[in-house]
């Protein structure tokens, strides 16, 4: 994958709405932040992804660049669903997606799945709002989720441990003013 350019090219998320905290993921930071992803939990071997939150797709279509067999999209938002197919259409990966317009709170519509990707709302307009992704995140992954959140987010490690998973942060990135953790590996006990 050329990695940043292909991401940085994709339909740009078209709303930002406040109540969802909807916010676009930089395409070098996605590309770099996936390149580790796959180092540790090669895309090609998993059966299937899941980018939870996709917004325009910009996680789940690098992970299918790099290789995953087949990505799950779930997004709320309608018009942040066509610019994510609009993206598949022009990688060409429409066949090995499946896109699906519905809440976190439906995740359960997803199936199982090998991974989860997500870079949920960091709880900045409202607090907890990153609770029903960590809940879905959860419920949907049979090996590992790998969450792009606030560096300053000390809660998610505690709550994974508690839920009889392993949390590591694994990398960071300054982002303007606001740095975000890249990197955190949940895995339940055992499989790290």
């Amino acid at each position: 994958m050329s990695g940043a350019m292909e991401l940085s090219g994709l339909p740009k998320h078209p709303v930002r709405n406040p109540k969802l905290e909807q916010y676009a993921t930089d395409g070098d930071i996605a590309a770099r932040w996936l390149m580790g992803i796959d180092a540790q939990d090669p895309f090609e071997e998993l059966d299937e992804v899941c980018d939870l939150g996709a917004g325009n797709g910009i996680l789940g279509l690098g992970a299918l660049l790099l290789g995953a067999p087949r990505c799950v999209f779930l997004e709320v938002d309608a018009l942040a669903c066509a610019a994510l197919e609009d993206g598949l259409a022009d990688q060409g990966l429409q066949a090995r997606a499946r896109v699906l317009q519905r809440d976190v709170a439906q995740a359960d519509a997803v199936g199982r799945c090998a991974l989860v990707i997500s870079n949920p709302p960091w709880g900045q307009q409202r607090r907890s709002a990153d609770r029903p992704f960590l809940e879905a995140s959860i419920s949907i992954a049979q090996q590992a989720v790998h969450l792009m959140h606030s560096s300053g987010a000390a809660h998610i490690e505690p709550w994974a441990e508690d839920m009889g998973w392993d949390a590591q942060r694994w990398r960071r990135a300054q982002l303007g003013r606001h740095e975000r953790c890249g990197g955190l590996l949940w895995s339940p006990f055992g499989l790290i």
